[in-house]
């Protein structure tokens, strides 16, 4: 006797056509996925004497797969923003312009994902002031960058000093 307990080895599962491994592996969420970012933009030159204060870019992304890596990537121009605002004194002006690039990477799991989103922008703003005549330029180049992490959720969003980013998923 062996005191009632046997001792079992596990048989493999043949799979049929011979395969190694796993059947098919479900799909991974971040496969496929596509969607527009939503920047909302302030332009503090604008907020600063009431005018509008914000400008807008829709950027449409989608998800690669790169060997292992789901990478995000995307572009899309900003809105033209121009307003003015007319005083006795004379005129203030705000113009921005903009082109926008996104990167990063998606991360799932069989439960939930991440979109973890790099922004740049390359931005061109002028403000031109008019005063009795006497036009005055200040002239503004950069290149902001901005980080967010999103839950694959449409209308999830992030924000920071002077941006607002809205997900929309596809």
């Amino acid at each position: 006797g062996s005191n009632g307990v046997t001792t079992a080895t596990p048989t493999p599962t043949i799979l049929p056509g011979g395969g190694v491994g796993q059947p098919e592996e479900p799909q991974n969420p971040c496969e496929g996925l596509k969607g527009t970012l939503e920047l909302q933009l302030l332009v503090g030159p604008s907020e600063a004497v009431g005018l509008t204060p914000y400008t807008f870019a829709t950027i449409p992304f989608s998800v690669v797969k790169e060997g292992s890596v789901f990478l995000v990537q995307g572009n899309g121009p900003v809105e033209y923003y121009e307003d003015i605002l007319e005083e006795e004194w004379g005129t203030y002006a705000v113009q921005f312009e903009g082109e926008t690039m996104v990167s990063g990477t998606c991360v799932a799991d069989d439960v939930s994902g991440t979109l973890n989103v790099y922004l740049q922008m390359e931005g061109v703003q002028m403000v031109i002031v008019v005063v009795e005549g006497v036009e005055y330029t200040y002239p503004w180049v950069g290149t902001p960058s901005l980080t967010a992490s999103f839950p694959f959720e449409d209308g999830a969003q992030q924000a920071g000093e002077g941006w607002n980013l809205i997900l929309h998923l596809d």
